[in-house]
């Protein structure tokens, strides 16, 4: 993603395990990115116009793709992400709305 965004992030400004994942995650190829990686920076809003693409293709293939916390949760931070970002990527808000209407029942039992 550094390269991506042509911004590598060099200073930890707060040392915690949340910063330090998300500056070592942003080091790693966008392929080799797990779900939980995935979550984890879509979560703390890192390099969303590239990781969301890649967190649909993932929710396509399993709704229920789980990282660290538990079934689902990477869907919980795709659907967590504020309504700018969806309405400045229009064509990702229209795939994650099928997605959802194509997995309804198991979404609503998600959020419910």
């Amino acid at each position: 993603m550094e390269q991506l965004e042509n911004d590598v992030w060099t200073e930890i400004a707060f040392p915690s395990r949340l910063v330090e994942s998300c500056y070592s995650y942003r080091k790693i190829p966008l392929s080799d990115l797990t779900v939980e990686q995935l979550r984890l920076l879509i979560s703390q809003q890192i390099g969303l116009v590239y990781l969301v693409p890649l967190a649909l293709d993932v929710l396509w293939e399993n709704i229920l793709a789980e990282g660290d916390l538990y079934e689902g949760d990477l869907l919980a931070s795709v659907a967590g992400l504020p309504l700018t970002f969806w309405q400045e990527h229009p064509e990702l808000a229209q795939r994650f709305e099928q997605l959802k209407a194509e997995n309804e029942k198991v979404v609503k039992e998600l959020f419910l």
